[in-house]
């Protein structure tokens, strides 16, 4: 959840007279052919605006359910030539490994010239996302280029510029632009030069969230930790831009702190974010969320095999029926239901966190991608046979090619774990998910590739402990006649047969 989210949404309903067409009320996708959009672009001299999710995905749906329906948004998208590109249509994958793109969902726009002007991380701010998408519109550089003016030059960037940099995704970077291990002290410097107070705190927390958590913070670095949290908390325009970073990781930054501000900046934290929780604009994800710096300050205290307090609890037990009751569309349900049987989960209540999945499998659009989660629950009560029939299960009702040899590799590594014993059965789920990868032409790129890697790994542990030599060799042969024929790309096409090498 690290977006970069900063102050709230500038763009106001737009008054039209009787005689003006009526708006769009949805945005004009062109849905799967990125390259159609591309030559559009080129010729309309609009930038492209491309989307990256799936029909699955939470907080692809919590778009949805929010900034995807917001009237002023949509009419903004006139301006792009907006594109959809689900994970699972064909040539996505592919896709996803050109702009290098991983996580559901992101978003990314384009120049008439294909070079990339910024990323957002869908998981962001919606009104933020809108803001930066307007500075994108209008701006002559990369957000890129900007970063690093930002550190030397920083009197060169606009304020366009700087809600550019402000609403970089950095979770969705990908060692693009800054490699992961540099991006706190990159933070540090866009934080001394920006141009507001609270822009430089927004930047300041992120910098301190990715700190490397096995260092202890110096001196001076606990007590800008303490000014910044307190100047953050004490507004509450501020707590909304920051929450994502005080939910997420509040409760592990002032556990940093020295033991005089600690307990006062923890009770902060958690009634600040009560507070948001009430918030009615908030998406339902990000209200229930509220409570998770809560609950780990708890499990600090406490220790890890001790209940928690019973008003804990019943609190989260109470904001997960709010939950229920409050998401009514399909698209605000699959964002916010599984965080809420997540936070029962959190705190104790599995068996809470398993009527709330099982009863939603009946009204998602998606059932299949609950029931991995079912799996876990089942498997931290000791039901191994169970965990491992809701992961055939998810497999079997899973859609899309992507998702299925997600779901199918789930399965599998499930197999190796829960019916080791079981040689024929590891080998027949694998044999499905090749099958799957047999069927769609130019799939073994991107999410696809590293869940056949996630899978690899699996089974040469499986094999070394339990004697599958042979079951690898039939597979890695298996995978050697399927790849010559779904795959066009020279360099897929020998990534997919050097799956399961002995060499490897």
């Amino acid at each position: 959840m690290r977006s970069v989210l900063l102050a709230l949404s500038v763009f106001g309903l737009m008054h039209v007279a009787s005689c003006t067409p009526q708006a769009p009320t949805e945005i004009a996708w062109r849905h799967g052919d990125v390259e159609e959009a591309l030559q559009e672009a080129a010729q309309t001299g609009k930038p492209v605006l491309l989307y990256w999710g799936a029909v699955w995905c939470p907080p692809c749906n919590r778009l949805k359910a929010t900034l995807f329906q917001d009237a002023a948004f949509v009419r903004q998208t006139q301006d792009f030539v907006p594109v959809y590109l689900d994970g699972d249509s064909r040539g996505a994958q592919l896709w996803g490994e050109q702009f290098a793109i991983q996580g559901y969902p992101t978003l990314i726009i384009l120049r008439t010239d294909r070079t990339e002007i910024t990323r957002l991380s869908g998981g962001g701010d919606p009104q933020e996302i809108a803001q930066a998408l307007a500075a994108a519109r209008r701006s002559q550089s990369s957000v890129a280029d900007l970063i690093v003016r930002a550190q030397a030059q920083p009197q060169r960037l606009s304020a366009e510029d700087w809600t550019l940099v402000s609403g970089y995704g950095w979770e969705v970077d990908t060692d693009r632009i800054v490699p992961e291990a540099e991006r706190a002290g990159v933070l540090q410097r866009l934080a001394a030069n920006a141009p507001t107070p609270a822009l430089a705190r927004r930047f300041q927390l992120l910098s301190l969230a990715l700190a490397d958590q096995d260092v202890a913070l110096t001196g001076s670095q606990r007590t800008q930790l303490q000014s910044v949290l307190e100047a953050v908390l004490a507004n509450a325009g501020e707590v909304r831009a920051n929450r994502d970073v005080l939910i997420e990781d509040g409760a592990e930054l002032t556990a940093r702190l020295g033991d005089n501000a600690r307990g006062q900046l923890q009770a902060s934290l958690v009634g600040a974010l009560d507070q948001l929780y009430a918030v009615e604009n908030l998406p339902i994800s990000d209200r229930v969320s509220t409570i998770n710096a809560e609950i780990e300050i708890a499990r600090a205290a406490i220790g890890e095999d001790e209940p928690f307090p019973a008003a804990l609890v019943t609190k989260v037990r109470a904001r997960a029926a709010w939950v229920d009751e409050a998401a009514e569309t399909p698209f605000e349900r699959q964002s916010a239901i599984y965080v809420a049987a997540g936070l029962l989960d959190d705190v104790g209540d599995a068996a809470g966190a398993e009527r709330l999945l099982v009863a939603e499998l009946e009204r998602s659009a998606t059932p299949f991608y609950y029931m991995p989660i079912l799996a876990d629950l089942a498997e931290e009560r000791g039901d191994k046979a169970r965990a491992l029939d809701w992961l055939r299960q998810g497999f079997e009702t899973s859609v899309g090619p992507a998702s299925r040899v997600q779901w199918g590799a789930n399965y599998a590594i499930g197999v190796t774990r829960f019916a080791p014993e079981d040689a024929a059965q590891v080998e027949r789920a694998v044999d499905a998910i090749i099958d799957e990868l047999a069927t769609s032409p130019d799939s073994y790129h991107q999410r696809t590739r590293m869940r056949f890697a996630r899978l690899e790994t699996a089974l040469r542990t499986w094999a070394a402990r339990n004697d599958g030599a042979a079951v690898l060799v039939r597979l890695r042969t298996r995978m050697a006649e399927v790849c010559p024929l779904a795959q066009t790309d020279a360099e897929a096409r020998q990534a997919c047969a050097a799956w399961l090498s002995a060499t490897a």
